[in-house]
């Protein structure tokens, strides 16, 4: 089945990298095997890169671009610290949100800033984790704030699916299948306007690929 999907996924890239090659001959009066032909290698890897890109990559429109990362709670510093570097942007030099592209990736236990009140209720070891007992995520508030600001919000996925072996209580986390019920009910209740992405090992190079600042906010 996972084989079936890569490769579906891969002829999908392919075709959709082909495509935009087509379009570049036409653009240059080419046929298409004249345009693959003419292609510079810079023009070939430009095009690869775009049929591979992630969603969020295409929100990243602003002049000035940072990416915030914890893989670690830290009391929630890379969230904070988005807020305080759009405040002084726009406090301090006169520049409104849209001049930033602000990134917060979050991986490891750091992720349970993004998961709502409904799993933190369910789960009292989440609080007890975070360094925030409670039944409430007490960053919800500020991630909902960044949101609305255009702050590009992205959990690892790879953590997520790590997630019961540091936020189920101890008797569960050997527990394959508690382990996968976890990891889908926080894809499911995940705050509002946070994306998932593969790793974010890869997510962080190709955020600093296009220009964004790294801040590593603590852990």
């Amino acid at each position: 089945m996972t084989t079936d999907r890569t490769h579906e996924n891969n002829m999908r890239d392919r075709r959709h990298f082909l495509s935009r090659l087509a379009a570049l001959g036409a653009a240059l009066g080419l046929a298409p095997r004249a345009a693959e032909a003419a292609a510079t290698p810079d023009t070939l890897d430009t095009l690869r890169t775009a049929a591979t890109d992630d969603p969020w990559v295409a929100k990243l429109t602003g002049k000035h671009r940072v990416v915030f990362h914890s893989h670690m709670p830290t009391e929630g510093l890379a969230v904070r610290w988005a807020q305080t570097f759009l405040d002084t942007q726009k406090n301090s030099y006169g520049l409104t949100d849209r001049d930033s592209s602000v990134i917060v990736g979050l991986n490891g236990r750091s992720i349970g800033w993004f998961f709502g009140d409904e799993l933190w209720a369910e789960q009292s070891v989440i609080g007890e984790v975070m360094g925030a007992p409670g039944a409430r995520n007490p960053q919800r508030e500020l991630v909902a704030a960044l949101r609305t600001r255009g702050v590009i919000l992205l959990a690892c996925g790879n953590s997520i699916r790590a997630s019961g072996q540091r936020f189920l209580p101890a008797p569960s986390r050997d527990n394959n299948e508690a382990r996968t019920a976890f990891a889908e009910r926080v894809r499911a209740t995940l705050l509002p306007g946070v994306e998932v992405v593969p790793s974010m090992v890869v997510t962080l190079q190709q955020a600093q690929d296009r220009g964004c600042r790294y801040i590593y906010a603590g852990g």
